[in-house]
């Protein structure tokens, strides 16, 4: 093969490699945007690379990230939550349906205390019409 030919080949290559790395970076890119688990094979498959390609290329990198957002959480309702993990979703799922049950009791009790009030105060308006109506008897008796 020529020269000429030789170069036009290694050029193809250097491009065809420059757009892997880039689809590459802008798959972890949108993996991070969308707070999902940063995993070889979704970058794989958002690339549209192998993951033998990602592990012979990006291992340190990839890796890098996955413990990064293995380290960072979320706080809810007081509950840490590990973030961007595989098992995120079913912590967070966990939490809120923990904080549902109890907002349910609460409202459950504050329910029971409106009712509680509520007879009481149809008592308390009953002895004050009583009063009323004799109060309006005596002054009526007194003219």
């Amino acid at each position: 093969m020529s020269d000429k030919a030789t170069e036009g080949l290694a050029k193809a290559r250097e491009e065809r490699s420059l757009r892997k790395r880039r689809a590459v970076e802008e798959a972890i890119a949108t993996l991070k945007e969308r707070n999902e688990a940063i995993t070889f094979k979704d970058i794989a498959t958002l690339a549209g690379v192998s993951r033998q390609y990602l592990y012979n290329n990006f291992k340190e990198s990839i890796s890098a990230e996955r413990d990064n957002a293995r380290s960072s959480a979320s706080e809810i309702d007081g509950v840490t939550v590990p973030s961007r993990t595989s098992e995120e979703y079913r912590h967070i799922e966990s939490v809120l349906r923990n904080k549902v049950d109890r907002l349910k009791q609460e409202l459950s009790s504050v329910r029971k205390e409106n009712a509680r009030l509520q007879q009481e105060l149809e008592k308390e308006r009953g002895r004050s019409e009583h009063f009323r109506k004799n109060w309006i008897n005596a002054s009526t008796r007194q003219q």
